[in-house]
This record gives C-alpha cells, structure tokens and sequence, in this order.
C-alpha cells in the first residue's frame, strides 16, 4: 500500500499566503454580537490545517483558519448574499500571480455563540477543483488582529475562541512560545516568525493554510543567505544530503503552476521555533517562498495570543521538543499533472538512488492507478492518500 507521507512531501500546497494592497482602506469594522465572550466550537482537523464550521445564510459552511492570508477568502463563485463593499485589492498570490479583486462582506457569521458581522473577503474559483469540499473558504489572520484569541485544541478537534485578554495565561505559562511580527503596513496582518537554523535564522511566514507543511527553504534564499560567507556556504553544505533538478507543480490562489528547479535535500538534527525544537527534520528548496505549514500542528495544540503577538505551543506528549521523522523513504512523491496534459493528472517526482529510482520509476511517470483504482482526478488521490492507500 502506499502510505500518506510518500506524496506529502514536496509537491502540493493546497493553500498558500497571499498578500494585498489596498487602492482603498478596506474594511476593519468587524463587530462581533458579544463582548467578553468564550465559546468552545468542535473543528476539523486536516493535516494540522484547522477547519472551522460556521452558519452563513442558515447554511453550515466550513472555513480554514489561514494564518498565512491577510484578509478572507471564498473558493468559488460570487453568492448572491455577499455584499460588494467599494472597496478593491490588489492581490499576489504565492506564486506571484498578480490580480485586481473586488472585496465583498459577508452576511452574518455565526462561529458557535458568536456572530461576525461585516467580515471582509475577496472571491476566485480557480481552487474549486483542489480543495476537494474540504472547505469553503477560509478566515485570515485579522481576526487576531481584530481582537479575538484562539485556542486550536487539535488533540480534541475544539477551538475555543475568546476576545478576553489574558484569557491563556495560566496555560501558557512554561510551554513553548514564539513570537511574531505582523507587517507594519495597515493592509497586511499575517505574521511573520523567526526560525533558527544551525548557521543562523530565518524570518518566515507561518502560515497554516500550507497544509501538511512543516518548513520551506528555497534555494535562492540560501544562495542570498550564504552569498560572501564561506561559514554559511559551508554550513548548508553540511546539512546537505543530495541534489537534483526537478519539475515542481504548486498551487496558489488563483490556481498552479509548473516549474523546473534545483531540488536540495537538507537533513537537520534540530532547528528551534521560538523554544519549540524541532527534531530529526528533512526539508527540501523546492518552492518559491519562506514558510513554515501546518504540520506542526499534528503533533501541537495551538494558542494565538494577539494582545501579547505570540504563538503558543501545546505539544501533545507534553514535551519541548517535536521529533518529525518525516524523511521519504521510498524517494517517490507525486505532483500534479499540467493543466493540458491528457495523459494523467498526477506525475511522479523520484530522488535518484532512492528505492523507487532502482525500481525504476522516473520522475514525470504519470500515476495511473492505486491499489486498482484508476486516479482520473485529483481529489480521487487525495482520498486514497488520506484513506492510506
């Protein structure tokens, strides 16, 4: 059988960050139907990433909590109960691409006892066919910066969601922290952290609308970073288990892309997040931006204390540290296909020297089938992949 962690290493990020700015100011005048409030909701868990089920127009709607977006987002169509609002964006998606996007306002949004009102997004259909109904849309991180604290039981699959402050304290006391730092302009909220490397750090967005994501490093980035400095070149050479070049297939807002790219495989023993190690991590320079995903939050509950910008960590087996273990054995993951390609929708990325390599499988064979079942979409993979097929 195929196991969940062959595909999730290097291919597929469902959702991404994107950032916008603004020919207007657009809307910051969320209100919220209770002050002082504390409500306890039931999520979803998927791969770390947190989905929230809301009530919009007496229908249950499920949005990710995307601490990595600036502001809401719609996967689909414009619905005839979004208000347009005047104001527009100008919004980049994680792979660049670049558009002009109207910002609507949501009905009322009933989140447990609570109801958001007056809740900003924009809207694309380009993610319809890769979100799999796995959700509807999604929160940004202005809720934070709106007010309200959450914690992300993912043990349990609750949130609990309060606009209290200090509400955590007591919880958060010796548990591992990191701070972070929101952008300084009035249009972008999504925080920035900082993780450190065995030469040095890195400012990175963390963003848990990467789901399944644990660290991304590209390689231009370590080119910049070790650039004039014999200690860091060395050091990323260290760390360095092989190389290759390889086609990438990533997915940003307004839909995916294909690339070819200089594939490096780093092994760490440990790198920290705030206090937060984490252990035995592989990483690979195959994308375009500096992120850390959701995938901690596998292993982690999560506090997002806005008042005093840190994350806290909740590690389920109550430890410091978080041992990953998430090398790919087989050197086989699988990518998606181009948009025009008639002969498959998932091709195969191989590591030379790896299991699959001397069985020959080569990078961009297509994958026809799994355990019998012919794969002739995308979301066909994706529930044998999580079925664990």
């Amino acid at each position: 059988k195929m196991k969940k962690h062959v595909f999730y290493i290097l291919l597929i990020a469902i959702l991404t960050a994107f950032s916008a700015s603004a020919q207007k100011k657009p809307y910051r005048n969320n209100r919220f139907s209770q002050l002082g409030f504390v409500d306890t909701v039931k999520i979803k868990v998927w791969d770390g990433a947190i989905i929230i089920p809301v009530e919009i127009n007496g229908e249950t709607k499920n949005l990710m909590f995307d601490a990595g977006a600036n502001w809401g987002f719609w996967i689909g169509n414009e619905e005839g109960w979004m208000t347009p609002s005047g104001d527009s964006l100008t919004v980049y998606d994680s792979q660049t691409t670049k558009k002009e996007m109207a910002v609507f306002r949501m009905p009322p949004i009933k989140m447990g006892n609570t109801t958001i009102e007056n809740y900003p997004l924009v809207v694309d259909d380009a993610l319809t066919e890769l979100v799999c109904d796995k959700f509807d849309g999604a929160f940004g991180f202005d809720l934070v910066t709106c007010g309200l604290l959450f914690k992300f039981d993912t043990k349990d699959s609750l949130m609990i969601v309060t606009d209290r402050k200090g509400f955590f304290s007591k919880e958060e006391k010796q548990q591992p922290k990191l701070k972070y730092e929101p952008y300084k302009t009035y249009y972008m909220t999504s925080p920035r952290v900082w993780v450190n490397f065995p030469w040095g750090r890195a400012k990175m967005i963390f963003d848990l609308g990467w789901v399944g994501g644990w660290i991304d490093v590209p390689e231009t980035f370590l080119e910049r970073w070790a650039k004039d400095n014999p200690k860091i070149q060395q050091g990323i050479e260290d760390y360095t288990i092989d190389i290759d070049t390889t086609f990438i297939t990533s997915v940003g807002l307004f839909g995916r892309s294909e690339d070819t790219m200089l594939y490096r495989r780093l092994h760490f023993p440990e790198i920290t997040m705030g206090n937060l190690a984490l252990q035995d991590l592989w990483i690979s320079t195959n994308s375009h931006m500096l992120k850390t995903g959701s995938a901690v939050l596998e292993r982690s509950s999560l506090i997002i204390d806005g008042p005093k910008k840190c994350f806290v960590f909740l590690p389920h087996d109550r430890k410091r540290e978080i041992v990953v273990e998430d090398e790919n054995k087989k050197g086989v993951s699988q990518g998606l296909a181009g948009k025009n390609d008639t002969l498959g929708v998932m091709k195969a990325v191989v590591r030379k020297g790896s299991q699959a390599y001397q069985k020959g499988i080569r990078t961009g064979d297509y994958l026809i089938s799994v355990n019998g079942v012919p794969i002739t979409d995308y979301c066909t993979f994706l529930n044998l992949v999580e079925g664990g097929e």
